[in-house]
């Protein structure tokens, strides 16, 4: 009898035992604050833990973020009212504040490399994660292909593009100052020769056709003098009346031509 009494007992203890610890509740009193950054692209800022109610508290290391300049702690997401660390005080519950940004402004400098912008109004500044199109230069013979972050040719004046490098059409992902260069390619007109000989013992040319680049110095063929006449220069005209391309100018033509051997009898 007296066994089955102490198990009675004993139960009951760790009935009421087990029923404290499940009504028995943990409660977190603990104040603190919290700095919310950005999403993304931001430094952290470590949280402020176990104030106390009625604190003023220090204000944290201004944070940084790419393309941005800090401006103020907010109490709200929307940045409508600034935290005063002077003189605001937390409350009895955790909280967050909310850091303001302002995009930075950077500015664009062009390397034109000889062409012309279409007009005077294009995009000369941007702001961090603005990404503008870019104007589209013209110059006389030459095709715009894009701008580059490099120059479109090295100092012996050769073309520095890179094959399968597209350029930029939008102002590139950067957040600084950025120097960008135009780069062209040369309007290709193709030429043919008429050898254009007034006797029988024509000369043969080794080239009959040939594509040329707009701007590129002049190198045509010559063709051999013969006994009764001499190569005088290539002519649009058949009869020698119109305009010479003489080798060593610059090619500065757009469409295709067509040039006649002038010849002078001995």
């Amino acid at each position: 009898m007296m066994k089955k009494i102490i198990t009675i007992v004993f139960m009951a203890l760790l009935i009421l035992s087990i029923s404290s610890c499940v009504n028995e509740r943990e409660v977190d009193d603990s104040i603190n604050v919290m700095f919310f950054t950005a999403n993304k692209n931001a430094s952290l800022v470590p949280s402020y833990t176990n104030l106390t109610e009625g604190q003023k508290i220090e204000e944290p290391d201004v944070p940084t973020r790419e393309g941005f300049t800090f401006v103020a702690w907010y109490k709200d997401y929307y940045n409508t009212e600034k935290w005063n660390f002077d003189e605001d005080t937390v409350g009895s519950e955790p909280m967050v504040l909310y850091a303001g940004w302002e995009p930075s402004i950077f500015e664009i400098t062009y390397i034109l490399n000889g062409g012309t912008m279409p007009t005077a109004e294009y995009v000369q500044t941007f702001a961090g994660g603005e990404f503008a199109v870019l104007p589209l230069p013209t110059q006389e013979g030459f095709i715009f292909t894009a701008w580059y972050t490099y120059d479109w040719k090295d100092d012996n004046g050769e073309i520095t593009t890179i094959p399968g490098d597209s350029g930029h059409q939008k102002i590139p992902e950067i957040f600084e100052d950025i120097v960008l260069y135009a780069h062209w390619e040369p309007i290709v007109v193709d030429v043919k020769f008429n050898i254009n000989y007034p006797g029988d013992d024509e000369p043969e040319l080794d080239v009959v056709r040939m594509n040329v680049n707009y701007g590129d110095v002049i190198d045509f063929p010559v063709p051999e003098d013969t006994d009764k006449y001499q190569f005088g220069g290539w002519n649009v005209k058949r009869d020698g009346t119109g305009d010479f391309y003489l080798n060593g100018d610059l090619f500065e033509r757009k469409l295709r031509l067509t040039l006649y051997a002038l010849w002078i009898e001995k």
